[in-house]
């Protein structure tokens, strides 16, 4: 049985005060609201509005759509399916948005609107009287997780940004723009603070909840993308040898509906709704299912396909290595492939798939994405979403970040063992680093490794985009390994974002 967060949006109103010219409106008294002094009074308030926090991952803001296209755009894992391709996202792809961009805009409501949930769970949860202490200090953590997240992805993206600790009541309320070092700090804090009121998993109704091996494994992303390494390798070796995580035998169990909340998944996506709403919020209690499926699907609208290049990095005798590895055809869809329900197996054809081909072993061939598909057990036919869980966080890239960390302070032989782990996977079992064509003799060589591995292990997980900024950000690329995002290497300023239109016209504090 598929278990998920039970959701409830009604309190969603109370979160966010009218604001007016006319001063007489705020007199006046809405039945069917509530306000924030009648709400919070007590344990299933402060849960209801702790859920509206995950809630807004299902909003086509978010992960329900736009978030996803926003991460895929700032990678090199991906490249137009033809010309159907939205604008906005090709924009995105090809580094020639501007500050009206559509997705830009639409994922930065989104991380504020998560931001400003969870800033009314802080500020007014503790509040509550009639509430068990460690429920209150649970929820109260799950919050400042979620605000944590938010703005790891806002400031690995933008650089400098406007915090808020408190909800903001009035446009009076705009921040301005606080350094990267500021924001750093905050996270470091919460997200230190928080572990001791999270449990290191949730099961039952409450899976899918902020544990401590998420708060740990964020704590991690963010010592590392400030280059502090010693601080991520023991927060790291933390959940490597007191979690209760391990790398499933079977690859594809990370990318399947049957078998979400797995040894592996620290912290899931969770979608579970009878359809797909375009509303940006996700408040929809029913259209919780995942569009992006629709939108990457060999038989379907194919807007994104996998990059020549990345195909290419997997290894494959042709190319002098030792054998194919087998995430590849876990990972992406040929012609000739078979999918569908198994007692009826159907073949996959260059006509199903609409739009551009690709270049794979030196021949012109359609291929799509397989990750996250449903296709492993049915036919789409038309119009298809998904319910299959993301896996925002696994215990895969526990194992990776160890090995960067290790490789960052010289000792490189545990970088490769733990690299090594991951290759030893019964359902990849790759020959162990150093090989033939990933040699291991110096930290570059190494580097490389740990880059090439990342690349086909995450493939199509929204991490790329990341990890990329995180290399960049601390000079990690070398001329054995260089930044791949050419309009980025050719105009470093796009290394951050801009700031949307709206916000520098509604907040007077950015220029």
């Amino acid at each position: 049985m598929k278990i998920k967060i039970a959701y409830k949006t009604a309190f969603l109103l109370t979160l966010f005060l009218a604001v007016s010219c006319d001063e007489s409106i705020l007199d006046q008294t809405n039945p069917n609201q509530f306000t924030v002094d009648q709400y919070y009074k007590d344990a299933d308030q402060l849960t209801a509005a702790t859920n509206g926090i995950y809630s807004e991952f299902y909003g086509a803001a978010l992960w329900g759509r736009m978030m996803q296209y926003f991460c895929d755009g700032r990678a090199d894992e991906h490249v137009p399916g033809g010309g159907q391709l939205e604008t906005h996202n090709r924009q995105l792809l090809e580094g020639t948005y501007d500050n009206g961009n559509y997705t830009i805009s639409v994922v930065w409501r989104g991380l504020y609107r998560i931001i400003h949930r969870a800033n009314a769970v802080i500020q007014f949860g503790p509040q509550i009287e009639e509430i068990d202490a460690a429920v209150q200090k649970q929820r109260i953590a799950e919050a400042k997780f979620l605000r944590s997240w938010a703005y790891f992805y806002l400031v690995v993206n933008w650089g400098k940004i406007p915090v808020y600790t408190e909800i903001a009541q009035s446009p009076g309320d705009a921040q301005p723009l606080s350094e990267e070092s500021v924001v750093y700090q905050l996270l470091e804090t919460d997200l230190t603070t928080i572990q001791s009121d999270l449990a290191w998993n949730y099961t039952g109704s409450d899976a899918g909840r902020a544990s401590k091996g998420a708060a740990k494994l964020l704590l991690a992303r963010v010592y590392m993308h400030q280059g502090k390494y010693s601080d991520a390798r023991d927060v790291l070796e933390d959940i490597y040898q007191n979690g209760p995580y391990s790398l499933v035998a079977n690859y594809s169990d990370n990318f399947m509906e049957e078998t979400e909340y797995n040894d592996e998944s620290i912290f899931e996506i969770g979608f579970a709704g009878t359809g797909f709403t375009w509303s940006e919020d996700g408040n929809s209690s029913n259209a919780r299912s995942n569009v992006m499926f629709q939108d990457y699907s060999p038989v379907a609208w194919r807007n994104c396909i996998p990059s020549d290049k990345l195909m290419d990095d997997f290894e494959r005798p042709y190319k002098g290595d030792a054998k194919e590895d087998p995430r590849l055809h876990e990972t992406v869809y040929f012609s000739g492939d078979t999918f569908g329900p198994a007692e009826s197996p159907i073949v996959l054809t260059d006509e199903m798939q609409n739009g551009n081909s690709s270049q794979f072993n030196g021949t012109t061939v359609k291929a799509s994405w397989k990750k996250y598909s449903p296709m492993y057990k049915l036919d789409p036919g038309g119009y298809y979403t998904s319910n299959i869980n993301y896996r925002n966080m696994r215990y895969a890239e526990v194992l990776i970040k160890l090995a960067e960390c290790e490789n960052e302070i010289g000792t490189q032989a545990k970088a490769i063992d733990y690299l090594n782990e991951i290759r030893a996977r019964a359902s990849v079992d790759m020959p162990a680093y150093p090989t033939a064509n990933y040699p291991c003799d110096s930290y570059d060589q190494v580097m490389r490794a740990i880059m090439h591995e990342s690349y086909v292990e995450f493939s199509d997980e929204k991490l790329r985009e990341l990890e990329l900024a995180r290399w960049r950000k601390n000079n990690k690329f070398s001329t054995l390994n260089p930044d791949p995002i050419d309009y980025i290497v050719s105009d470093p300023s796009k290394a951050y974002l801009v700031y949307p239109n709206e916000e520098t016209t509604a907040n007077t504090n950015i220029d």
